[in-house]
């Protein structure tokens, strides 16, 4: 592997104290890394919703007495896949953020599996509070020519039970893949943080609707460009979601545990004490090897 220089020279190494980059750059560094892992999770996020997309095609293509059954049948199929495929994303989106090694199918596996129920129950809300939304958009309408404008005041209300729900779910999967914690728990945390971190839910919201608005706009340019949904831009919402509020997790979930407790944080950046060293890296003290391959040494024939 010569070809090129002395493999013998001792390269820049890689600093130990070197500071820390801001969240800003550290995002795309950590995107662009992880560029490939993203794709293919959007395309295994796509492939766990094959069940609406084949009931949408049996809906429009199919006219008989399977029809209705069948579409049915797909949509309940549909709705149980929704939460665990979102923690097996998330199981993988976590480790991409913390910047560490992992195999992907292995670790999809785990999430899904491992919090079946757990998600399924947190979807099944959501979708009770978005079906209640979009119903609330036709009914109270209709009930405000009956009753008047103060009915309006209980669809207020409803929409901010959804900002406030969509502010959670920033935080419910993520507490529900990385901690042990009961259910129950799970939703009072993740209410408790998204108060504690209102403009990190804001800026993440922006970021969302920024996205779906780049994937409306292309494809309102051009239906050829529906290919793109398979790889954007659901992966790349995740790993903005978890980029932006794992922080907060570990802030006020995690690192108390671990400083209750006494164990060591694995996910902690601080240098573990002199005693539990078992390699130090001073690569920056390090001086450069001499080469003294040019002197002529002595030959024993």
């Amino acid at each position: 592997m010569g070809l090129f220089g002395g493999y013998q020279n001792p390269g820049p190494g890689i600093n130990p104290n070197a500071p820390k980059k801001k969240p800003f750059f550290r995002y795309w560094e950590l995107l662009w890394r992880n560029m490939g892992k993203l794709l293919t999770l959007n395309l295994v996020y796509t492939l766990f919703h094959a069940p609406l997309l084949l009931s949408l095609i049996f809906y429009m293509e199919t006219h008989n007495k399977f029809t209705v059954p069948m579409v049915i049948f797909l949509l309940v199929v549909q709705v149980l896949l929704v939460g665990p495929t979102m923690a097996g994303c998330t199981k993988v989106l976590r480790l991409m953020v913390l910047d560490k090694p992992f195999f992907f199918s292995e670790e999809f596996k785990k999430g899904f599996k491992s919090n079946f129920g757990a998600s399924l129950l947190y979807w099944l809300i959501d979708l009770l509070v978005i079906l209640s939304v979009v119903s609330g958009y036709w009914v109270y309408p209709q009930l405000a020519q009956q009753m008047g404008k103060g009915v309006f005041i209980m669809f207020g209300i409803s929409l901010s039970i959804a900002i406030i729900l969509l502010f959670m779910n920033y935080y419910l999967i993520p507490l529900q893949v990385t901690t042990t914690l009961k259910k129950s728990s799970v939703m009072k945390n993740s209410f408790m943080l998204s108060v504690l971190s209102v403009k990190q839910c804001i800026l993440t919201t922006v970021c969302i609707a920024a996205m779906l608005g780049i994937t409306v706009l292309l494809l309102w340019i051009n239906s050829a460009f529906m290919f793109i949904v398979a790889f954007f831009p659901a992966a790349f919402i995740g790993f903005t979601v978890m980029f932006i509020h794992y922080p907060v997790i570990q802030k006020f979930v995690i690192n108390p545990y671990y400083e209750q407790t006494g164990e060591v944080n694995p996910e902690s950046d601080e240098e573990p004490d002199e005693e539990e060293r078992v390699f130090s890296d001073s690569s920056d003290t390090e001086e450069p090897v001499k080469d003294d391959s040019a002197k002529k040494g002595k030959v024993i024939s």
